[in-house]
């Protein structure tokens, strides 16, 4: 669906009627993306803009993507760096082990993860859900569309 802006621009606009981004905006600023989670928004945010579905308030979940992906990388590569011991387990001084907090990020990273890709519909399983289907019988017509078309026509 398109609609006509104030500026008499026409934008493309989802089924939520939000405005979908023809490009990736910059980072918002306050969220102090890191180079390597500039990294991630950029990679993923294309992405999303490529599908024709990203809009404004998808944004705060693109850069919660790019953060927790990039702490997944960090937690990732300390578990490789330190090994079984320190990396995957830590041990006490009285001898009782447990898993790392290097672990503990991996996992509550990849949860994260997990939930923005269903989000952004990243799986097989999520990409066959945001397919938009024109349930509505063609020949009835539209009464938003025709409302623009009068207004602006």
């Amino acid at each position: 669906m398109k609609i006509i802006k104030g500026d008499g621009e026409i934008a493309e606009v989802n089924k939520n009627l939000y405005e979908v981004l023809p490009k990736l905006p910059k980072p918002i600023a306050e969220l102090n993306l890191s180079k390597e989670q500039l990294f991630w928004y950029k990679f993923f945010g294309q992405q999303l803009v490529d599908t024709k579905k990203l809009t404004k308030p998808d944004l705060i979940h693109l850069h919660r993507l790019a953060k927790s992906v990039n702490y997944y990388v960090q937690a990732e590569n300390k578990i490789a760096e330190l090994g079984y011991d320190g990396g995957l387990i830590q041990t006490f001084k009285g001898g009782a082990t447990n898993v790392s907090g290097h672990i503990t990020v991996r996992e509550k990273m990849i949860k994260e993860i997990d939930e923005l890709s269903k989000h952004f519909g990243f799986s097989f399983k999520d990409r066959s859900k945001l397919v938009e289907m024109k349930t509505t019988d063609p020949a009835q017509g539209d009464l938003f569309t025709e409302f623009l078309n009068a207004k602006h026509g």
